[in-house]
């Protein structure tokens, strides 16, 4: 049976995006994003230190910590004032100041945030020193200052607070360094990091976390033979450690070497059967080498033993859905919608399955219960093609017109698709009026063009036809697609074959295994009486 989703294209990028998301966000390799709610160009830049990336505690009012001296509050009032006018070199410099005769912590972080924002790394620098300095076991601080010292070229000085965070820190040494790769693979000079890295390993040789650590940002920075190294030497100090193994085989794929990450993971689930996230790992790994049934076995393994597990069963879900079992991924989808899991991409798959099945009516159903987000715009779209399917061409056509002007970003796609509409039931007379309306206001819309070439074809309107295709190839000569349009409306409604023959031969050039120009080729040989050339 062929399989549902790869007739499906949309079905199969939603699916096999999710799938391949979740190996990246499971791999060991993957780059730490940055806090939610950042904003963009706010002092949440790629390398803000960490304590850029958070809301400021508020700065001292009198009375509280310490009287405010004169000349405190001066700075502070002319930081703020200067900061709200947008005079950000004036408000970092009085607040660096301000941070030097104040012992409250918090005027020195208020400081490093607004020089890491006017991005003035020498006061930022001295910010966070004051910063340490008024509060050596803040975290954040630490981190800071490592992160500016290390931009700095100050290796020593972000290796000590670094030490510091390990030594001294409430959290694990794991949860250390997975905080300090979020610093490190920020910093754009990967060789000054892999540098400070290995000198932390070197002070602490028997952590097996330290290795882990050292093995990822090597990953991160390409640097294979460090990172295979450095995750060797973690599992020689500890063992069939799972997130080792894991990264161990992310390695080797990520270098092409997919038989010998195949066979690491496999030999790892050997000697570990029972382990539930190893497994997990070797499924995603599946679907990483586009081996969907062996994944689809891996997850049926893994449901039995969580059935509750909303993971599982949707990558489960998704694979049936691949494989063909359309009840088998029905009943999959049912059970998320108990769980709460993913409930808008099961009614969205639930949707699609009716649809699969000719069941206009649940289709519908699933696909109205969508809320807005991901799939919500693609069901509205399906159920206005049920609609037509139907013989409701003018609730489908009120449905696609209430969209557009709700979605003018949507616009132009939403149109398409009421054009294929049209077409598809033969109101070619419709959708070219339908095309030339928008085209009015969009003259050079190249899909918008070519979709009223193909109408105004089917209308004996060839030279609307000719011009539209050729308008295209003026903006984009070697668009493949309008190409081929146009060489075979010449060679089937004209005798302009040599003429046809090139805009194809051209075509074929970009796209030789398109099935729709092979049969152009094939289709003008014949008409210039080459029937050798035509079979070929």
């Amino acid at each position: 049976m062929t399989g549902f989703m790869s007739k499906n294209p949309r079905l199969v990028r939603v699916a096999l995006g999710f799938l391949l998301a979740s190996v990246a966000a499971c791999t060991t390799l993957r780059q730490p994003q940055p806090p939610a709610g950042e904003e963009e160009g706010a002092v949440t830049t790629p390398y803000a230190p960490p304590a850029a990336q958070k809301p400021p505690r508020p700065v001292p009012a009198a009375g509280e910590k310490e009287q405010l001296a004169p000349a405190l509050m001066y700075d502070i009032l002319l930081g703020e004032i200067a900061g709200q006018r947008g005079r950000l070199d004036v408000a970092t410099r009085a607040y660096v100041e301000a941070a030097r005769y104040t012992n409250d912590p918090r005027v020195a972080e208020r400081a490093l945030k607004i020089a890491v924002f006017a991005k003035d790394q020498e006061r930022a620098l001295a910010a966070a020193r004051r910063w340490v300095a008024l509060e050596p076991d803040n975290k954040e601080a630490r981190q800071s200052l490592a992160a500016l010292a290390l931009r700095s070229g100050l290796q020593d000085e972000a290796l000590e607070n670094i030490e510091y965070l390990i030594e001294h820190g409430e959290a694990t040494p794991a949860q250390t360094y997975q905080s300090l790769l979020g610093l490190l693979v920020r910093e754009p000079d990967s060789e000054q990091t892999l540098a400070l890295m290995e000198k932390l390993v070197a002070r602490h040789p028997q952590d097996p976390d330290a290795h882990f650590a050292y093995a990822r940002l090597a990953a991160h920075a390409r640097q294979w033979p460090v990172a295979e190294r450095e995750v060797e030497t973690a599992l020689e100090l500890r063992p069939d450690w799972v997130a080792a193994l894991v990264l161990r085989a992310q390695i080797q794929l990520r270098q092409g070497n997919k038989e010998l990450a195949h066979r690491q993971m496999v030999e790892a689930l050997q000697r570990q059967p029972d382990d539930t996230e190893l497994r997990a790992a070797y499924a995603r790994l599946l679907v990483d080498l586009d081996d969907l049934e062996g994944a689809r076995q891996q997850y049926r393994k893994l449901v039995r033993k969580q059935p509750d597990n909303g993971q599982f069963v949707y990558s489960l879900a998704l694979l049936s859905l691949e494989a063909g079992k359309l009840d088998t991924s029905e009943k999959l989808f049912k059970r998320l919608l108990k769980l709460g899991y993913q409930v808008q991409q099961a009614y969205y798959y639930l949707g699609a399955i009716a649809e699969e099945r000719n069941d206009r009516k649940n289709a519908i159903r699933w696909y109205s219960r969508i809320g807005k987000g991901e799939h919500w715009l693609e069901a509205q779209i399906r159920i206005a093609k049920l609609e037509a399917d139907a013989g409701r061409i003018k609730t489908a056509r009120a449905r696609l017109q209430k969209l557009r002007q709700a979605q003018p970003q949507n616009a132009r796609r939403l149109l398409l698709v009421e054009g294929s509409i049209l077409s598809g039931i033969d109101w070619n007379e419709e959708a070219f009026q339908l095309y030339s309306r928008y085209l009015e206001s969009h003259p050079d819309d190249a899909d918008v063009l070519y979709a009223r070439a193909l109408v105004a074809e089917s209308l004996d309107r060839l030279d609307i036809a000719e011009q539209d295709l050729l308008r295209i190839l003026k903006a984009d000569p070697d668009n493949a697609r309008a190409l081929n349009a146009l060489g075979y409306t010449l060679a089937d409604r004209t005798n302009r074959y040599d003429e046809a023959l090139l805009y194809i031969q051209k075509a074929m050039e970009k796209t030789p295994d398109d099935p729709a120009v092979i049969d152009s080729m094939g289709w003008v040989q014949f008409k210039l009486g080459n029937l050798d050339k035509a079979r070929e």
